[in-house]
């Protein structure tokens, strides 16, 4: 049986709460999986390859091709074997975040199923986000794991569960208001998902579909933009780029150049160039 730890290429290690996300390399060989305390769902990132699969009394057998995904629900023993050198991202989602999740949506996670092999394009593409996010060293802090976590309990309840539609909403004014102020003023600092929703008195899911409701983007995502904006601002006003991303938060100058080339098509260095105090 393949160890685990000694295949592992990329970790999320302790960063997300209530996920754990590993990018790991195997041989061809077979797995036997103990029954699960969390939910699991294992992305195929390498070549193709035959699997077969056992669980729950059932044997299936098929091809399996980069993107295709494998969800194992709690309590679910498995046996799995594959013919040739593969690679997969390695998801373990929290119960909690599950039960959190279908709370807000109305739906009852025991009714989760497993499934063998299956194409997902909303499970595929945040498995790759996430990938990328590995492979670049996690720059984007726990904020980013956490919604993460939230998007992906939706996707497994909303694909393998019976859901109920969320009804449409948002923050009050004067939540919004305190949230808002909250992630400009603590913008240096590391934001995380949960923090927010306890500021909104909700659960993490509930609270990051509201605040999308209410502001037409995700709490990542506008943190980002707040962090951007005001490192463009500090740097028009004589600050270093490196200066700039530390003080408002980014984990290096070449994220926060990332994000300001994206939102605004320019560089912390045409912005250099700017500062009265370079004229």
């Amino acid at each position: 049986m393949p160890d685990l730890r000694d295949s592992t290429l990329l970790s999320s290690g302790d960063a997300y709460a209530g996920l754990h996300a590993a990018y790991v390399a195997f041989d061809a060989g077979a797995m036997e999986l103990a029954e699960s305390s969390v939910y699991r769902i294992a992305v195929h990132v390498g070549a193709p390859h035959r699997l077969w699969d056992k669980r729950g009394g059932r044997s299936e057998v098929g091809a399996h091709a980069r993107g295709d995904i494998v969800v194992t629900t709690l309590g679910e023993p498995r046996a799995v074997r594959w013919d040739r050198a593969t690679s997969l991202l390695a998801l373990s989602l929290a119960p909690a975040i599950v039960r959190d999740v279908a709370t807000a949506s109305g739906t009852r996670p025991d009714r989760i199923a497993g499934c063998f092999s299956r194409r997902e394009p909303g499970l595929e593409t945040l498995a790759f986000d996430l990938l990328r996010e590995l492979a670049a060293g996690m720059p984007s802090g726990p904020l980013y794991g956490e919604e993460t976590a939230a998007r992906l309990a939706a996707r497994l309840l909303d694909g393998y569960g019976t859901q109920r539609v969320l009804a449409r909403g948002g923050l009050s004014q004067v939540i919004l208001k305190r949230v808002v102020a909250y992630m400009h003023d603590a913008m240096s600092q590391r934001i995380s998902l949960a923090g927010l929703a306890e500021l909104a008195d909700l659960s993490a899911f509930h609270f990051a579909r509201q605040f999308r409701s209410s502001m037409g983007i995700a709490p990542h995502a506008y943190l980002v933009r707040v962090r951007v904006e005001e490192a463009m601002r500090q740097i028009l006003n004589g600050a270093t780029p490196s200066q700039a991303a530390a003080r408002v938060g980014f984990s290096s100058q070449g994220h926060m150049t990332q994000h300001m080339r994206r939102a605004f098509g320019v560089t912390p260095g045409r912005l250099q160039a700017k500062s009265p105090r370079n004229s």
